[in-house]
């Protein structure tokens, strides 16, 4: 499994973002930018998937969250995490709301 982000079918500007990042590596850790731009983010662990048995499963749930501005339409989003020896490094266009 590694490393994963799920994201939404469209990313808004000048809406809170919250993206499931799932990893069977620890706790995630990088940026998140906009048009190369580091926005402010966080990261909050919400336990194993519903479908595992929690006692044997190395794989956990994040939420990674963040404000992306208005003036990011058109603009590059672009996620960059790892957690262990597993890397993400996506970016995906910013449509209007």
């Amino acid at each position: 499994m590694a490393l994963s982000i799920n994201y939404p079918d469209k990313i808004l500007a000048g809406v809170n973002q919250s993206y499931t990042v799932t990893s069977d590596e620890g706790l995630p850790r990088g940026q998140v930018m906009v048009g190369g731009k580091a926005l402010d983010h966080r990261v909050v662990e919400l336990g194993a998937p519903k479908d595992s048995i929690i006692s044997t499963t190395l794989v956990r749930k994040y939420k990674v969250s963040f404000f992306l501005p208005k003036d990011s339409v058109g603009k590059s989003l672009t996620l960059q995490f790892q957690a262990g020896s597993s890397k993400v490094d996506e970016s995906k266009t910013v449509t209007e709301t």
